[in-house]
């Protein structure tokens, strides 16, 4: 049988190999060809119905835009000879033609180009993006696969979770509670939580707020940590509570100075999520959908535990390192194993999902469309959702100059930008608002970690976009 220390081993590994942890972030402040979905841009996302509440090897052609405008702990198992992952048939391509002027007026050619370039480099199966200008509406598009093993097309109105985007949805649901006098950012958390939330963590009586969403609490990231990898591999079917979290965060002891340097980590916002909790005497769930998600009119998107999409995310995948530990850890469903392009990945969509969908929470848990997410981010800055004086705190960078108050803080040729990455088993996300155009874009894959990752791809769409909506120069 495996020992705790090659589970160890295979921990470690994954720290050494991940670029964003279980709830992500890249902002510096959490072989066979890909499949293709055809058909044509439209703007509006695919209404989805309210859910019940619940107690997460060539080229091909150019890809076509889409349309739309458990169980118990799992054991570790016996050393056994592995199967080799099954190779995927690489599948007919056959894109619809594209009309010559699109009805977006973006350069469909040159975003399905840099769509196809990208995921061919990183190995994608599948990818979703959403663009708008201002108000609009965003247009929606789609390339590859939602699941290798059917070859489902991916569309737009297919559920993605987005990770660390979560982080400044929280941060302005706190902002909002301190424009009405209920929370203060620079109280220790005490006053909310109680002398004891801390445990014997040496900062704790002096953490505040501020420090929590501007992550200088000294906290490690628990996603990156081996030891809540191991812990989650013995309870996938388990949702963990942010309690739980918290004790493990704060056990660990701090892994930079308090105050003064800056250390990513999902645990503070999961904290201002109990912040949240404990103030108002609701769940944070409500507490966001009232004060974020239901003024800007987002009815697809989800805070699980307690609401949940009316259909689950789609099959997503782990690549690299995490799929060398997935592999090591836990018992492996023989169907779980796939090779795409040449790279060995592994179904999250074969495992239980209750850890994996409580594991960021209000530090990066929603569930969601790909269409409502630049609704939801740009009406973060936008919406009237908090007063001036809280948008310029939460916009203000702190002891990272890239990143404020649960948002990154970007330099983009000249033009201020504000973004946030993130990263889930298996999902990578990253979403972008130039205030300066009133521009957002936001692209979810279904693999973890990608190489290249998001950015790249973000990079290479941004002047397309703006060169198509005359926004260059």
């Amino acid at each position: 049988m495996r020992s705790f220390a090659t589970k160890l081993f295979w921990a470690l590994l994954l720290v050494l190999a991940l670029v964003a942890g279980a709830c992500g972030n890249d902002d510096g402040g959490t072989t066979e060809p890909a499949p293709v979905a055809t058909a044509t841009a439209t703007h509006a996302p695919t209404e989805a119905p309210t859910p019940e509440a619940t107690p997460e090897a060539e080229p091909t052609p150019e890809p076509t835009p889409e349309a739309t405008s458990a169980p118990t702990p799992v054991p570790t198992p016996e050393a056994t000879p592995e199967p080799e992952p099954t190779q995927e048939p690489t599948p007919e391509a056959t894109p619809a033609p594209e009309p010559e002027t699109h009805p977006s007026g973006l350069d469909v050619a040159a975003i399905n180009a840099a769509a196809a370039d990208w995921m061919e480099n990183a190995r994608i199966p599948g990818m979703v993006l959403a663009i708008a200008q201002g108000g609009d509406e965003p247009w929606t598009f789609a390339w590859g696969v939602s699941d290798l093993t059917t070859e489902e097309p991916i569309t737009p109105g297919d559920y993605v979770r987005i990770g660390s985007v979560t982080k400044p949805v929280t941060t302005v649901a706190v902002l909002s509670m301190v424009d009405e006098g209920l929370v203060d950012l620079d109280t220790p958390v005490t006053a909310y939580l109680g002398d004891d939330w801390y445990g014997k963590y040496e900062n704790g009586p002096h953490i505040t707020l501020r420090h929590l969403m501007g992550h200088t609490t000294g906290f490690v990231e628990y996603a990156f940590d081996p030891g809540f990898f191991v812990l989650g591999s013995a309870r996938l079917g388990v949702p963990i509570a942010p309690e739980e979290i918290i004790r493990f965060t704060t056990n660990y002891g701090p892994v930079a100075e308090f105050e003064t340097e800056y250390n990513y980590s999902t645990a503070g916002h999961v904290i201002a999520g109990m912040i949240i909790e404990a103030v108002t005497g609701n769940p944070a769930d409500v507490e966001i959908r009232s004060r974020v998600l239901a003024p800007l009119g987002l009815e697809n998107t989800y805070l699980p535990p307690n609401e949940l999409p009316p259909v689950p995310v789609i099959d997503s995948y782990n690549a690299g390192l995490l799929y060398s530990a997935f592999t090591s850890l836990t018992n492996v469903p023989d169907e779980a194993r796939h090779n795409f392009m040449g790279t060995d990945y592994l179904s999250t969509d074969e495992y239980p999902q209750e850890f994996l969908q409580t594991a960021g929470w209000t530090g990066g848990g929603i569930e969601t469309l790909i269409g409502d997410v630049p609704t939801m981010f740009r009406g973060l800055f936008t919406g009237g959702l908090i007063s001036d004086e809280s948008l310029a705190e939460m916009t203000s960078a702190g002891v990272n100059p890239g990143y404020g108050l649960g948002i990154g803080i970007d330099d983009i040729g000249g033009l201020l930008g504000y973004s946030h990455g993130g990263g889930t088993p298996a999902f990578r996300t990253r979403a972008l608002y130039i205030p300066e155009l009133d521009l957002t874009l936001a692209a979810t894959a279904n693999v973890l970690p990608p190489n290249p990752d998001m950015n790249e791809f973000i990079d290479a769409l941004l002047p397309i976009v703006m060169e198509s909506w005359g926004l260059a120069g």
